[in-house]
């Protein structure tokens, strides 16, 4: 009987150094190793708030008018900026009216 606590006492000390041994070890900077990546599903993104474009991306009134009028639209009016930063108008190209967005990115849709 005590040979065989004495042979599962030394099983266990050996199993429990082999695993220590398999430990990441930390970086020649001595930081931790990162964290396990945890397989826990994602959070559903949130909604409440609208996106809000790039500052960089944002034209002036000017400039929408200017980008709108470089596609051959002539006569734009009405310019209205929404709050995720696209510009709405009305503009006459070819003799026809049109309603008009423009996104931040500087593309041109037709909206009738």
């Amino acid at each position: 009987m005590r040979l065989a606590i004495v042979t599962a006492a030394i099983f266990c000390l050996a199993a429990g150094t082999s695993f220590a041994q398999n430990q990441p070890q930390p970086s020649e900077l001595g930081a931790a190793p990162p964290p396990p990546v945890a397989s826990e599903p994602a959070a559903a993104p949130r909604t409440a708030a609208p996106q809000l474009p790039d500052a960089s991306k944002v034209l002036t009134e000017q400039q929408a008018k200017a980008k709108i009028e470089s596609e051959g639209y002539t006569e734009v009016s009405g310019l209205k900026k929404d709050a995720k930063g696209m510009w709405t108008a009305t503009a006459m190209k070819e003799g026809k009216p049109f309603q008009i967005s423009l996104d931040t990115e500087g593309h041109i849709a037709v909206l009738n």
